[in-house]
């Protein structure tokens, strides 16, 4: 009896040992997968924003508006085509008849 309470013992023991180890090589493992994982996020992350960044240079046009002086309008309007000058003034009737009618 003496023996086998001994015996008991000394695996409790040897189960805490492996336990213990166990759990030492599980912690390691769970660090190293979290660290790839975070490296690759990184990457990801990295590669995201510059696939958004050509995105956004192929796609994006950025309009810088001038003010308009009646000078540098005059201007303008002297530069056109004959057929550019109609057409502006199709279009100004139209928003004159348009403002007339309101």
């Amino acid at each position: 009896m003496k023996e086998e309470l001994k015996n008991i013992f000394l695996m409790g023991l040897g189960a805490m040992s492996m336990t213990n180890a166990k759990a030492e090589e599980l912690k390691k493992e769970l660090l190293q997968k979290g660290q790839e994982m975070l490296e690759k996020g990184k990457v990801a992350n990295e590669e995201l924003k510059h696939n958004i960044k050509e995105t956004l240079k192929e796609n994006v046009t950025v309009v810088v508006k001038e003010d308009m002086t009646k000078e540098s309008l005059h201007e303008k309007v002297k530069s056109m085509s004959k057929e550019e000058k109609e057409e502006l003034l199709k279009i100004l009737k139209e928003e004159t008849k348009t403002k007339n009618e309101k």
